[in-house]
């Protein structure tokens, strides 16, 4: 049968005391809704629209068409969300999951799970389910003396026996999709809270339907946020699940507790990550690097062998055997080559570097293409902006730049050039060339004698 799922994502999240819509909170700096959508993606769900209402901009922008949107203009319940998605009913042959957008430790491999036990058990609605300690705040399953579902009870509308059943709703269902939009329309709205709630669909169909649960085993997986403290459990989760994976798989790290690594990261074996480490996005970190202590990486490529401490890296590339830091700054789609020292206090804008060059402190490197071989000098810099407009920097190969030069862009030096310490350049310079641009050094003689003037007893 096909897979087919329905993201809950329109609620603004209250209790969350943020602007951002709550599925739209990051959780280690990704948006909380795309981990349900990369785990669908991954257990081959066919087709996904996403109910959205508050701020529903914030979805489109995020997720462009990887979803397709359905939108739920008043907030009238969640059974009233589902029946936004009425698209699905044209699929007759299919299985829908419904889930909340707020749940983002849910697993590709049990999404995977859920759909092929509705199919094999031959349901047409599965509720998962899961049994906790202290279950307070969610709806409890209710069950017949035959142990078969028949209702699920929210716990404001639970009486004192119910509110004692361990096993509780998590609020996320598979069912086959013709069924779904047949029974929708009989769900009545809640006299006290004006609501249509989608648990009401148990009760209608356990009489005439295969209505079964499938208790999860790791109820922790599908744990719902709704608060920032239960943002920070999440992160807690992720840290340590994904830690762990990391270390079983050859990735050495010093004291884990404090390092943090993204859903969407790739380490390679070999690699070594120091204290104070947040490793986000889409970064990629090759066999043998050495991170940390105290770095940031985001969307970043670390090439084999190199080393990045007390450094940003955000959105740019460092090659191979290539030192950055300590307390180095690369942004903006930078890519530095292989063999490159990029030293202390040193900032990387928009700039590709040949091999072996180096900027050991002091500089700012922007929009510029640099050669190989090249030497920046303390507090040399790229001198890329005019108050208006961006402008480039281009560098050949085996330049000397002196301490404190500044290069006024747009301008071009070419190959085998050196340039005296303390110029300001703003002619482009020919190969093989010294360039020395400074006045004249001059002496005032007796100065001191005539600005200071003498003491008397």
């Amino acid at each position: 049968m096909i897979r087919q799922a329905i993201i809950l994502a329109a609620g603004k999240g209250t209790r969350m005391k943020t602007e951002t819509p709550k599925c739209a909170f990051p959780i280690l700096k990704k948006p909380m809704i795309e981990y349900s959508i990369e785990a669908l993606e991954r257990a081959q769900v066919e087709r996904i629209i996403t109910v959205i209402g508050y701020k529903k901009e914030v979805f489109t922008t995020l997720l462009g068409n990887r979803v397709e949107y359905a939108y739920q203009e008043e907030m009238l319940g969640t059974g009233h969300a589902v029946m936004q998605a009425s698209s699905l009913k044209h699929e007759d042959d299919s299985m829908t999951i419904i889930m909340p957008g707020d749940m983002p430790l849910i697993p590709a491999p049990l999404i995977d799970k859920l759909f092929r036990s509705h199919e094999e058990m031959g349901n047409d609605l599965t509720v998962v389910s899961m049994n906790i300690h202290d279950p307070k705040g969610y709806g409890r399953i209710e069950r017949n003396e035959y142990n078969q579902v028949v209702g699920i009870i929210e716990e404001r509308d639970c009486n004192d026996r119910q509110k004692q059943i361990k096993e509780v709703n998590s609020g996320t269902y598979i069912i086959n999709t013709k069924l779904l939009f047949k029974v929708l329309p009989l769900i009545k709205k809640n006299t006290r809270s004006g609501e249509y709630y989608l648990t009401d669909i148990v009760k209608l169909m356990h009489q005439d339907y295969r209505v079964r649960t499938f208790i999860a085993r790791s109820p922790e997986e599908l744990i719902g946020i709704n608060t920032l403290y239960q943002v920070s459990l999440a992160e807690s989760y992720l840290r340590k699940l994904i830690n762990k994976n990391m270390m079983e798989l050859g990735v050495y790290m010093v004291n884990p507790d404090t390092i943090t690594i993204g859903h969407n990261v790739v380490i390679e074996e070999g690699v070594t990550i120091y204290p104070n480490t947040t490793i986000t996005g889409h970064t990629v970190v090759k066999s043998g690097a050495i991170i940390g202590p105290n770095t940031e990486l985001e969307d970043a490529y670390i090439g084999n062998y190199s080393r990045v401490n007390h450094s940003l890296v955000y959105d740019s590339k460092v090659g191979e055997h290539t030192t950055v830091g300590p307390f180095a700054h690369i942004r903006s789609g930078a890519n530095i080559g292989d063999h490159n020292r990029i030293g202390n206090f040193v900032e990387v804008k928009k700039t590709t570097t040949g091999d072996h060059t180096k900027a050991a402190h002091l500089s700012y490197i922007g929009d510029s293409t640099v050669g190989k071989n090249v030497n920046f000098g303390c507090g040399s810099i790229t001198v890329n902006y005019d108050g208006v407009n961006k402008h480039q920097t281009t560098i050949g190969d085996d330049v000397f730049i002196g301490c404190n030069v500044n290069l006024i862009a747009p301008i071009n030096i070419s190959s085998e050039v050196f340039i005296a310490a303390g110029s300001t350049v703003t002619k482009d310079i020919p190969k093989g060339a010294l360039a020395i641009a400074r006045n004249k050094q001059v002496h005032k003689e007796d100065y001191y004698s005539h600005l200071i003037k003498p003491k008397h007893d």
